[in-house]
């Protein structure tokens, strides 16, 4: 890890955005906010981070609008609108405007909010800025939580220097307000850079075979859930069943907990067959794993959730050169983890078992291969066997509600970030013992609860938060035969391999043994998810448009939005091309009475004219009513060229005939990618959708598997805010199903159509569709969107006010 990040050239100014009126609020209304001092400056960034905080993200927005008005205001305007974006945003889009702030007492107000995204995209500039932050002591009133952010910024983006600076000036007192709970994580992050104890080599002991034992220390925060230590002490016993072994490692503590565990392995359970050999016992970190110094090769079976963003920002995967991993159990969260780099790791040292069928499905669309395993803990009852039934006589209620005399456990210990390793296996070794000789029946929200207690003889009532979480596909409902088959199932795979990894055998031969014996898995698996299909309900008639038109544009009218349609349709019908038509879709009142003639065609798609048939009680839903009008719009002009869609609430340029004329690449659409914090791919888009269906467990899994099985799962998600569509390639590319996917899964219409479509879409230009609300418009932005946060008429400030208050002609 270098001292310093590789400079990068600075990137341009932003220009202006469209000019914005001025915000009401006195505190900006006319008068210069950088000429009131900083101490104003921070009263603005403190006053911004509270309305986040209580949701109020448009009043946020709005004041950094307001800021912009002003030219001495504009960095001010930038860091604020940066510091919202942060919250509602792709990471990208932020920096766009806090790139604009170089003044080191903005970024040091900005804090986390600066640096994280600065790291990310500029990381020297990032360096030199915290340094100059850092020398001008301007970082003294950062919390301990900013001062531990920015350090793990710069960590993540190797910026050795600057991470030992922040712990310095904590360290020497230059900060106030750090408590002792950051001090530590301050100083257990420099363990992690080059010469500290997490990155000391690890010594290779005479031993015939090294085999790495699960820990979860990180660069970030470490677990403090108790069923992460449960999994790796069942880990531990497909170790130490095999007879004939003994042991080494430089933990001494350690040790003697693998030798006890090996002395307590249930008898029927001991594999006698195994050569002689001598085992080094290595901890390794399952959010570390990457930069640790490994004695080579370290066998690891590698289960578990992964992977954290141990920096807030990165996962460290694929793991060091050293590790041999044996991929069961594993259970993939967050999907932004599967880079090109890790799919390729993981179709390396596959098949992979996964814990749940949701990851098995996500890595099947990937092209790794996978299959179902379970869980690890439903094996834990080799160390710790069931005890006496007679002595078991007490319920537990583990993060469920009890009743008035039954007290309430919870599974999440922040103290055990303090222990060691052993420390930490020891406590699980007793909290499934007290399962194992304390409990006939265990209530339980948690899954590494419910299988662990239930694998050493209790009687489990599992009641999750979410049955469709996709954690859960597979684990929930299960019967006697079916909890016994995964336990067997993980025993004997383990089993097989193990015994080859023990006596000494190349890695060829032991992956060969693994393809093997996991081939059938993962052709059942194959079949099982090819036999998921999505239960699509029954089309909705498409309401069919009375005329020919080679252009249409659909308006997505909104609530609230009626007032404002006849001045959008005027709007309109001055910018169309020749022979277009309008067709307006949403479920509001037109109050004002008929639409005025405007000169172009101008049809309503609402519960009146489009035949809901016998879903109009599903439909009692305003807001889905409203999204399935909005797909049917989309469909009703069958015979048009293109179909663009627009929301009501929009800035539009003067002629909009370039926008039909947008190149679609032979795809069916052309859409933004999507902006919002957290819809960076499909596959987290489909999972979203799972996980809404509740009680639908089984719906939920089938609805992931369908959606995963041809789409382009790692592929960015469209916004269709603003949409150019080709009606025959939508047809051809089955547009009818995603009526009835809505209606079934309760998808709104952006869901629904990426999901039909499957990343089979182009981008629209940014200059074609900026959402005034998550972005700055840049001064090419030749349509702006408001469609979500502060509309145009609205008190507060947004990009573009003066021009849309133009853009509303007068009825003829």
């Amino acid at each position: 890890m270098p001292d310093g990040p590789a400079r990068e050239a600075p990137p341009e100014p932003a220009p202006a955005p469209p000019a914005a009126r001025p915000h009401h609020a006195d505190a900006v209304e006319g008068v210069p906010l950088g000429r009131r001092g900083p101490a104003l400056s921070e009263r603005v960034v403190a006053s911004v981070r509270r309305l986040l905080a209580d949701a109020r993200v448009g009043e946020a927005v709005s004041t950094g609008y307001a800021l912009l008005a002003d030219p001495v205001g504009r960095p001010l305007g930038h860091l604020v609108l940066g510091i919202a974006r942060r919250s509602i945003s792709d990471a990208e889009i932020a920096w766009q405007d806090l790139r604009e702030v170089g003044q080191a007492e903005m970024a040091a107000l900005g804090a986390e909010d600066w640096f994280v995204p600065a790291y990310e995209f500029d990381p020297q500039g990032a360096a030199d800025m915290l340094r100059r932050v850092l020398d001008e002591q301007r970082h003294r009133g950062w919390t301990g939580t900013q001062l531990l952010l920015v350090a793990r910024a710069a960590f993540a983006a190797q910026d050795v220097g600057g991470v030992r600076a922040v712990v310095a000036s904590v360290t020497a007192g230059d900060t106030v307000h750090v408590a002792a709970s950051r001090r530590h994580e301050l100083l257990d992050l420099l363990e992690w850079l080059p010469g500290g104890r997490y990155r000391a080599a690890i010594p290779t002991l005479e031993s015939t075979v090294r085999v790495g034992l699960m820990n979860y220390r990180a660069p970030g925060p470490g677990s403090r859930n108790v069923g992460d230590w449960i999994q790796t002490l069942a880990s531990t016993g497909h170790l130490v069943r095999h007879a004939n072994l003994s042991y080494v490692a430089d933990d001494p503590e350690l040790l003697r907990l693998v030798q006890d565990l090996a002395a307590g392995v249930r008898p029927e359970r001991v594999l006698h067959d195994t050569p002689r050999a001598t085992v080094q016992v290595v901890e390794v970190h399952r959010d570390g794993m990457a930069l640790q110094d490994l004695p080579r090769p370290t066998w690891v079976p590698t289960f578990g959730w992964f992977l954290h963003p141990v920096t807030g920002q990165d996962h460290l995967f694929p793991f060091a050169d050293a590790v041999r991993p044996i991929f069961i159990s594993f259970h993939v969260n967050k999907p932004d983890m599967l880079t090109p780099a890790a799919v390729d790791y993981l179709r390396r040292y596959g098949p992979v078992g996964c814990r749940d069928w949701q990851t098995v499905a996500l890595l099947h669309a990937v092209d790794v291969p996978a299959f179902f395993s379970g869980c690890m803990t439903t094996t834990v009852d080799t160390v710790v066997p069931p005890g006496p039934p007679e002595d078991r006589t007490e319920v537990a209620h583990i993060d469920v509600p009890g009743g008035p005399e039954a007290a309430v456990v919870e599974q999440s210990i922040t103290g055990l970030r303090s222990l060691s390793f052993a420390q930490n296996l020891e406590l699980a070794r007793q909290w499934v013992d007290d399962y194992a000789r304390r409990y006939h029946t265990v209530r339980t929200s948690r899954l590494h609860s419910n299988l662990p207690s239930r694998s050493v003889g209790c009687t489990v009532e599992f009641t999750p938060k979410n049955r469709s979480d996709v954690r859960f596909g597979g684990l929930i409902d299960l019967d006697d035969a079916a909890f016994e088959a995964i336990r067997q199932g993980i025993l004997d795979r383990l089993a097989a391999v193990m015994e080859l990894v023990l006596a000494g055998a190349h890695e060829d031969e032991v992956y060969a043994r693994w393809r093997e014996v996991c081939a059938p898995d993962v052709e059942v698996a194959r079949t099982t998810l090819g036999a998921m299909h999505l239960d699509l309900a029954e089309p909705v008639p498409v309401p069919a448009w009375p005329g020919a038109a080679e252009h249409a544009v659909v308006v997505d009218l909104g609530p609230g939005e009626a007032a404002h349609l006849p001045g959008l349709l005027r709007a309109l019908a001055d910018r169309l091309p020749p022979d277009s038509c309008v067709l307006v879709s949403g479920d509001e009142t037109l109050k004002a009475g008929p639409l005025p003639e405007v000169g172009v065609p101008v049809t309503l798609v609402n519960r009146t004219t489009a035949d809901l048939g016998a879903h109009g009680p599903r439909l009692r839903d305003g807001t889905l009513r409203r999204e399935v009008l909005l797909a049917l719009a989309v469909q009703s002009v069958p015979d048009a060229r293109r179909v663009v869609v627009l929301p009501a609430a929009v800035l539009l340029p003067d002629d909009l005939s370039g926008l039909f004329d947008v190149e679609l690449e032979g795809m069916p659409v052309a859409a933004p990618a999507d902006p919002r914090r957290g819809r960076r791919q499909l596959a987290g888009l489909i999972r979203s959708l799972s996980s809404r269906q509740g009680d639908d467990a089984t719906g939920a899994l089938e609805l992931v598997a369908a959606a995963s099985r041809d789409a382009d799962v790692l592929r960015v998600p469209f916004d269709p805010v603003v949409l150019v569509a080709d009606p025959a390639a939508l047809r051809a590319s089955g547009v009818d199903r995603v009526v009835p996917l809505m209606l079934r899964y309760r998808a709104t219409f952006r869901e629904a159509l990426n999901i039909v479509l499957g990343g089979r879409w182009t981008a629209l230009a940014p200059e074609w569709a900026t959402a005034a609300h998550l972005q700055t418009p840049s001064a090419d932005a030749r349509l702006v969107t408001y469609r979500v946060g502060a509309r145009p008429w609205s008190d507060l400030v947004t990009a573009g006010q003066e021009a849309w208050q133009d853009q509303q002609p007068p009825l003829r």
